[in-house]
Formats: C-alpha cells, structure tokens, sequence
C-alpha cells in the first residue's frame, strides 16, 4: 500500500491500447465433451472497451475445470488504423497454436478467438 492507496501491477497498464472483448464460459453438465449453448454458464459483452476480460457467475460451483470451456473474443479492428499490423503480429506471435482460430490474412475479419 502508497500513500493509504493500494498498488496494483494492473494500474499501470496502458489503456490507450483496450479493444473490444467478449467471454462465455461454458459447463458440459452431462460429459460427453461437447458444449453447446444450452450449457452456457456465463456471457460478458461489455459496451466499453477492454484490456482485459475475466468474470465468473458465484452461483455455480463445485465445477471441475475439465468440464469447463472458455471462449474469448479479441476484435482487432478497434486498434482502428493500427488493426493491420496489430493482428499480422499477433499473427506471427501465435502461428500454430491451436487454441486461437486467427482470421486469414487479407480475409476481412479482425476478430480472433480463443477457445481453452
């Protein structure tokens, strides 16, 4: 704690560079390792723009991780004139992970996702 304030790693971050996010989450009650929309737990799409994206629903617990999906949405186009380059280096950065489905360079889309 600084001068009665606390200090957070977080506060520093530069928010000039927030873009528009979405999270659900997703619970696959019966186990056969599909989930659908009926199974959705949690959808957060904020009107603001985000740096980081986290929530949780406190009504739902004694889940195991195993039987949860994550996805996220990251738009790049909200990087404005920036988007192209933003995106081919985020591009570059996590070529061959297979957790993110990465738009096709001169496709149109700037949104990528992440499923995990």
């Amino acid at each position: 704690m600084e001068n009665g304030e606390y200090s957070y790693l977080y506060a520093g971050v530069n928010r000039e560079y927030s873009v528009d996010m979405t999270l659900e989450l997703y619970h696959d009650s019966n186990g056969d390792g599909i989930f659908s929309d009926d199974e959705q737990l949690y959808k957060h799409e904020p009107d603001e723009l985000q740096w980081w994206i986290t929530g949780f629903d406190p009504l739902v617990q004694n889940v195991k991780a195993e039987d949860l999906q994550a996805v996220t949405t990251i738009d790049f186009s909200s990087f404005g004139e920036n988007k192209d380059i933003m995106l081919d280096s985020f591009r570059e950065f996590n070529a061959g992970e297979v957790e993110w489905d990465i738009p096709e360079k001169d496709s149109g889309s700037y949104i990528v996702t992440l499923t995990w």
